[in-house]
């Protein structure tokens, strides 16, 4: 397949809050817009919400589409349903294709913000790199031998739900102790208000960490150690080179140099470079941008 870099795509990128659009070239992004997630109708508000949106658009390009949750032959399921309120496998190329008139390309967001930041950012001149989001929730995508690891199911990647912690709390996913319930933006919300008496959501807690309360910190410091030591289980299971860390919680002040600190307490054996990711919040728009344009 040879890339034709100058081809628009209408690229597309569901979260579980918003939805973003923007015609991508490369690395240009514009007509970028984005609104908030339909919670309703299982689905359907979904694709119409999107449907619209691309009509709104200029050009005729190509759809691509990056989406939380897990893709499976065009089907979408969301692996934590507070995340995503739709129906288990919904058919959201097929649903999408008839709205629309074309068939898009569907993948899972961490996956395609793996391949835009392999393809554009940190990952660059790396044949083994993982792109890892820690945010709301916490996803990765991961890179091996120049190859996209998507997965029969299209799993690959969700870190999220790697356990952290046998005697954790219960997960969205139906697993105990995931990384998510621990690590997560939304853990640390919940972490920080049980530690410090008070509601709080994440970019409060390291306010306060910042202002000098140990508490928070040490909050913080359990979180980025977490994420560490799944990295190195990614380590022994994928023997990534490179890791890039990205999302509201994972370029946070101070988590990184935590995360670093950390992943050098492991065995030489499971310690990787980890750096911040480069593609920014668009990189899932340029990661499935590019797939789709080499796809043609």
């Amino acid at each position: 397949m040879t890339e034709v870099s100058s081809l628009p795509v209408r690229a597309v990128d569901i979260g579980g809050t918003k939805i973003a659009l923007a015609t991508v070239e490369g690395t240009s992004v514009s007509d970028r817009h984005q609104f908030a997630t339909p919670r309703t109708g299982r689905g359907l508000d979904l694709v119409a919400s999107i449907a619209d949106a691309l009509r709104r658009m200029p050009g005729d390009g190509p759809v691509a589409v990056a989406t939380t949750g897990m893709v499976d032959e065009g089907r979408l399921t969301a692996l934590n349903p507070t995340t995503l309120p739709i129906e288990n496998g919904f058919p959201l190329v097929e649903t999408l294709a008839e709205a629309i008139g074309t068939v898009p390309l569907l993948l899972n967001d961490a996956q395609a913000a793996a391949w835009g930041e392999y393809r554009y950012g940190a990952g660059r001149g790396c044949a083994n790199f993982t792109f890892m989001t820690v945010s709301t929730g916490i996803g990765a995508g991961i890179v091996v031998n120049g190859q996209l690891l998507v997965g029969r199911r299209g799993l690959a990647g969700h870190l999220g739900h790697v356990v952290a912690d046998p005697n954790g709390p219960h997960c969205g996913c139906g697993r105990r102790g995931c990384l998510e319930t621990m690590a997560s933006g939304t853990a640390l919300a919940r972490l920080g208000s049980d530690a410090l008496g008070k509601p709080m959501g994440a970019p409060e807690l390291f306010a306060i960490a910042a202002g000098g309360n140990e508490n928070a910190k040490t909050v913080i410091r359990t979180a980025a150690r977490r994420v560490a030591s799944s990295l190195g289980d990614l380590s022994a299971v994928c023997d990534v080179e490179r890791v890039a860390l990205g999302g509201g919680v994972g370029l946070a002040p101070g988590f990184l140099e935590l995360v670093l600190e950390a992943v050098n307490d492991l065995p030489p054996t499971f310690q990787r470079e980890v750096v911040r990711a480069e593609a920014g919040p668009d990189a899932g728009l340029i990661g499935v941008a590019a797939l789709a344009v080499t796809s043609i």
